[in-house]
């Protein structure tokens, strides 16, 4: 794996990731004319990016985060049964994106290895980091998590996150299974919060400074990069 130094994507907790994904960290990757965005929700993505890129989006039928866009004749809104069929059938794409959806997977990584299998150039995976600060302090003032709450019990399995994210681990899971279909990290973003009382964030700069990511990232976004054996086999 190549050494990679981490990027800041700050921004506030109520931002649309997708929408910062789209504006942000897309534009700054090379060669892609057609996107891949399984767990796309609304389609937010879609929206965002150049016209003439080919996007397609595909989510679940029946546990979709946000308001389904039937009007989108890019998305596909699958049966949870014939999900990975769908993926199969689907075209590659130069770029795939699975945004904050492994965490409700039951295995992890079989989802992020289709994706792989789907791209031709970058895989773009975002995780939240369940082990943020905010979160440990809502609990500690008796306030659930709303990923993990009692509350979800009776909602479909896509609502509820299947496990509690350490973004290290998670990183390292992702990159044996990146590396077992010729991909490698080629960088990694995090998530520093900004606050809307401006007073607050240097001590948000401080904390940063004196204290790992674990503590104070919202989350990481992952991109992976086909490697050169990869694009050969592809040839």
């Amino acid at each position: 794996m190549r050494k990679n130094t981490a990027k800041l994507l700050s921004h506030r907790s109520d931002a649309r990731l997708a929408s910062l994904i789209a504006t942000q960290i897309l534009p700054t990757l090379s060669g892609i004319n057609s996107i891949l965005d399984i767990g796309c929700g609304d389609g937010i993505v879609g929206k965002l990016i150049p016209k003439d890129c080919d996007y397609r989006g595909i989510d679940l039928s029946n546990s979709a985060i946000y308001e389904q866009n039937v009007e989108d004749v890019r998305i596909t809104y699958s049966n949870p049964k014939n999900l990975e069929l769908t993926i199969e059938r689907s075209d590659k794409a130069d770029a795939t994106l699975i945004l904050d959806v492994l965490e409700h997977t039951k295995n992890f990584t079989d989802l992020f290895e289709h994706a792989l299998n789907k791209s031709k150039q970058y895989s773009i995976v975002s995780l939240p980091n369940e082990l943020f600060f905010l979160d440990r302090l809502r609990l500690l003032t008796g306030k659930e998590h709303p990923a993990h709450s009692l509350d979800l019990i009776g909602q479909p399995e896509g609502f509820k996150h299947q496990y509690l994210i350490n973004i290290l681990k998670a990183k390292t899971l992702l990159c044996q299974a990146a590396q077992q279909h010729d991909f490698e990290l080629k960088e990694e973003w995090l998530r520093p919060l900004l606050t809307k009382n401006r007073l607050i964030q240097p001590s948000l700069r401080l904390m940063r400074l004196l204290s790992t990511s674990q503590l104070w990232s919202m989350g990481s976004i992952f991109v992976f990069e086909k490697n050169k054996l990869g694009i050969q086999q592809d040839a």
